[in-house]
């Protein structure tokens, strides 16, 4: 039987001692049962709108009155998530049924960032290259893009896609903060970001990815990550990012991928997310891993995602930040088609609502040939 988030307890429950222990340090889940009892004038329209759930109508209708809810906990950064894999194909009424490619490619006749030297501004350093500009609607002081060379942001599913591409723009990011930082030396917190389509905000279509380089203190997320690991670090005498990797393998939840560890997240922000670990940002092993990551999306259908890059500051090395390592979470935001938004009240304000299962995403992560 495959692994599922809704046998957590099995899974916990069968874990060495050493893994258990740091499992219980990190997190903490609860297993419930929503039930749901619809009129008989509703079955008609759930047999048919849940026929994915099970092959009869008999067992549908018992999957809806009887819904397991895994509720899981980060005990040290407070990220929590609620599993319902009855969610995932639900009924969505707002949908737009207009042609994804044929959008895309009509976008290019007036495509700013098809002519990026003449149509958008530049740092005041000037450029990297050609593929970089400032954003005419700075998030911070220091922001800027790598635009890319193909205008597609579905490039990714193409079997052109390389990981020279992706290394190319981790070097043109890097070459930028880097110019950044010699310019203002209070410019170190350096972010790296790749909204895929406008389901994941991004307002231009062409494919690009968006830095910034924060002065004198970090962006809160990732300035709250690090005092946290810091006060698990006094309070455990151990590593977070290290017990993190080693609960997500122990349950089955990662894959080695050269010096990068990935983990399909026990607590996702959204659906299918992906966390990279590596050392540093200048691993050899980073854009490779990167580049799969993306290829396992195209598989999995994914169209409209997030990156994130989270990593210690530049210049010399921080003594407060000894440890952090570099951490890419990739994020799919559902489909472009969808009007209705992936995050709502809860996602905002409580726990993240999550219908992927992190084992089949686990699964995906160890095929070979991606």
């Amino acid at each position: 039987m495959p692994k599922s988030i809704t046998d957590l307890e099995t899974l916990v429950a069968a874990l060495d001692a050493g893994a258990r222990r740091a499992f219980d340090r990190l997190f903490e889940f609860t297993v419930g049962e929503a039930r749901v009892l619809p009129p008989k004038a509703m079955e008609d329209w759930i047999a048919k709108a849940f026929a994915y759930l099970a092959p009869t109508r008999d067992q549908i209708l018992a999957a809806i009155r009887r819904q397991k809810i895994v509720h899981v906990v980060n005990r040290v950064t407070g990220q929590g998530t609620l599993f319902n894999a009855i969610r995932a194909l639900r009924p969505i009424e707002a949908k737009d049924d207009s042609d994804l490619q044929k959008e895309i490619e009509a976008a290019r006749a007036k495509c700013a960032f098809c002519r990026p030297m003449e149509l958008t501004p530049e740092n005041t350093f000037g450029r990297i290259g050609t593929k970089t500009a400032a954003n005419v609607a700075a998030y911070d002081a220091w922001h800027g893009l790598v635009i890319f060379e193909e205008h597609s942001p579905l490039h990714f599913q193409s079997d052109a896609f390389t990981v020279a591409e992706v290394a190319d723009l981790l070097a043109t990011a890097r070459a930028w903060a880097e110019k950044v930082h010699a310019e203002d030396a209070e410019a170190r917190y350096f972010f790296l970001m790749w909204n895929c389509l406008w389901k994941a905000a991004a307002s231009i279509i062409h494919g690009h990815a968006q830095m910034t380089v924060a002065r004198k203190f970090h962006y809160a997320k990732v300035e709250r990550l690090r005092r946290d690991a810091l006060a698990y670090r006094k309070a455990h005498k151990t590593n977070y990012f290290d017990d993190l990797v080693r609960v997500h393998d122990a349950l089955g939840l990662a894959a080695r991928w050269g010096g990068v560890t990935a983990l399909a997240h026990l607590v996702p922000v959204k659906e299918k997310e992906l966390l990279l670990v590596a050392d540093r940002f200048d691993s050899p092993d980073l854009a490779p891993a990167m580049h799969r990551a993306l290829k396992i999306y195209a598989r999995l259908g994914v169209e409209s995602y997030n990156v994130a890059v989270y990593m210690p500051p530049l210049g010399p090395a921080d003594p407060a930040w000894e440890s952090f390592p570099v951490l890419v979470h990739f994020v799919d935001r559902g489909s472009p088609g969808a009007k209705t938004a992936d995050v709502g009240a809860m996602e905002l304000y409580t726990s993240s609502v999550v219908s992927s299962d992190p084992f089949d995403v686990a699964t995906a992560l160890r095929r070979t040939g991606e």
